[in-house]
């Protein structure tokens, strides 16, 4: 799998994340990674990044893919994309660096440019301070999987961010306080006091649609409105 990524195996699938009352009006469009193995067969993210993450190349994917994205922007001046980068790269150095390099020489495209950043490391002090530092290249930052992610409330509050992504399983498991209010909605007010932008993850029905927007949350992204493909077929 490490090989495919440095070779040319690595393509990736995106899916709408859209304002709650108006489905069609796309924020971005998340970039989820897909690799193409020596035989053809077509992997997706969730089969190879845990043996990536323990071998460490998950590093090199996070690189690959935002190349692969910046072209993408480069191509077309109506995307915006989300890239998803690990804290681990945000507490090391080095990668750290060169992220911020890919960025800095296409600094025209990073207004049209979401990193969503992912929880399977936690989100470090450093991390945290390196997030202010891609918002003043002109990136957004997104807050991923909140909620089933590694940060704490606390960390939360100190976060540069301009999303919140709530995660699925929470939207799916609603439940509902001694006063009527939802578990989703009191996630949805303490993730407001962060970011501006709160997007309900994992929308399959209509019922999660009901409880996204009962909950006060801005924007959603699921299967309902469709799922992850080539953008080339959207």
């Amino acid at each position: 799998m490490s090989k495919a990524v440095s070779d040319r195996g690595l393509s990736f699938a995106a899916q709408k994340v859209s304002q709650i009352d108006v489905p069609d009006k796309v924020l971005y469009w998340e970039c989820f990674a897909r690799i193409v193995d020596a035989r053809g067969v077509v992997h997706s993210a969730s089969a190879f990044a845990p043996y990536l993450e323990s071998s460490m190349a998950s590093f090199d994917l996070d690189e690959r893919m935002l190349d692969l994205i910046l072209s993408h922007l480069a191509r077309d001046p109506n995307l915006v994309l989300g890239c998803n980068i690990s804290a681990a790269n945000l507490a090391a150095p080095h990668h750290w660096k060169q992220i911020c390099r890919q960025i800095d020489r296409h600094s025209e495209l990073a207004p049209r440019l979401v990193l969503e950043i992912t929880e399977t490391y936690p989100l470090v002090a450093e991390g945290v301070g390196r997030l202010s530092t891609v918002r003043s290249l002109g990136c957004r930052v997104a807050i991923d999987n909140f909620g089933a992610g590694m940060a704490t409330p606390a960390r939360l509050l100190t976060v540069p961010a301009d999303i919140i992504k709530i995660d699925a399983s929470l939207v799916r498991n609603v439940r509902t306080s001694r006063k009527g209010q939802s578990s989703l909605h009191y996630l949805v007010g303490f993730a407001s006091c962060v970011a501006p932008i709160i997007v309900a993850e994992g929308i399959e029905t209509k019922e999660h649609l009901d409880a996204a927007r009962d909950s006060g949350a801005t924007h959603v992204q699921g299967f309902l409105f469709g799922k992850p493909a080539s953008l080339s077929t959207q």
